[in-house]
């Protein structure tokens, strides 16, 4: 009776924690937000402003009054185009590839001689390249390419505009995911390069206290933009599957690597779609200017339920439920 009836309370436990934080999300979502005073004397850095989440904050912390400076990788390229269309004259279009030390340190060049009486009060580190495939097909200097953009350019990025966030006692706001808290195979150096993020958030919040610098995380769900488009992810497996090692070819084979992309399609299903952006959008937004910004940011009831399932289910029951719903169909069979 006594292991039934633990058993019973384990279950119950592990449903009623997601669950608890779900009803708190609600009562959090229906509360008034409020934003801070005087945004038309502030100005925000945002980083990853092409597409999606970064480039939707851009146009709206504009429409809000900030001076916005959006870094783009393609300065030239459709989002920029379309936040200079639609935005005002003080949103500034940089050049920012954020794994260039050089085009950080211009950056920052830029901002200095640009604020005049203004303050920079947020820097938003937005931008992230995504990662596909499994450890052994994927080369580390692809592993270190993708660290370099998702992990140190964000430290790069906040170390360089640190001084003029202390002086202003701002914020920083740090767009990590799931994936920072819960690995997944398949997703490993991604999976890794959010975690440290998270670390870094984690680490630099305490080390600001002093300066009254705030820093705080927003970590989404799935999410259909670019960084998790099909079409982009399949060619990074591919890519990733045809340099890998001849024993990986004869060991996986491609039946695997079809029954890989058959897994990652179905996962991909799972993703929020375009129309439910504004979700991350408004919890970055808050996390920037509002009165009293959360350390953590989980978007969406969808993000906050598995979140918080997955952070409670125990490890040998995660890792069993992954082995039953992951591709097995390798070439190589193991002598029993």
């Amino acid at each position: 009776m006594m292991p039934f009836i633990s058993i019973k309370f384990i279950a119950a436990g592990v449903i009623a924690v997601p669950i608890s934080k779900i009803i708190t999300n609600i009562i959090w979502n229906f509360l008034p937000k409020r934003f801070i005073s005087e945004l038309e004397e502030k100005a925000v850095l945002i980083t990853g402003c092409d597409s999606g989440f970064g480039n939707e904050l851009a146009w709206k912390l504009d429409g809000r009054g900030m001076t916005v400076y959006a870094g783009c990788l393609y300065p030239s390229g459709q989002g920029a185009l379309r936040l200079i269309n639609n935005c005002s004259n003080r949103l500034v279009i940089l050049h920012l590839d954020i794994s260039k030390d050089q085009l950080v340190q211009d950056a920052v060049n830029t901002v200095n001689h640009t604020l005049g009486n203004k303050k920079l009060w947020a820097v938003v580190n937005n931008a992230g390249v995504p990662e596909s495939g499994e450890l052994e097909w994927i080369k580390s200097s692809a592993c270190q390419e993708m660290i370099n953009v998702n992990t140190i350019g964000a430290y790069r990025v906040t170390q360089t505009f640190l001084p003029l966030l202390r002086r202003s006692a701002g914020r920083v706001v740090i767009v990590t995911s799931v994936l920072g808290q819960v690995s997944t195979p398949g997703a490993g150096p991604y999976c890794m390069s959010k975690h440290a993020l998270t670390s870094f958030a984690d680490s630099l919040r305490r080390e600001m206290l002093k300066w009254n610098v705030t820093v705080h995380t927003v970590e989404p769900w799935m999410y259909d933009t670019s960084i998790s488009e099909e079409k982009r992810l399949f060619e990074i497996v591919e890519k990733n599957w045809t340099t890998s090692p001849q024993i990986v070819h004869e060991d996986y084979g491609e039946e695997y690597v079809k029954e890989f992309k058959n897994s990652l399609q179905k996962i991909l299903k799972y993703s929020r779609p375009q129309s439910k952006i504004y979700e991350v959008v408004d919890e970055m937004e808050h996390a920037t200017i509002g009165t009293n910004p959360k350390i953590r940011y989980v978007p969406g009831l969808v993000g906050q339920f598995w979140i918080g399932l997955l952070n409670t289910v125990p490890t040998e029951l995660l890792d069993l439920v992954t082995y039953m719903t992951s591709p097995k169909n390798i070439k190589f069979q193991q002598e029993s």
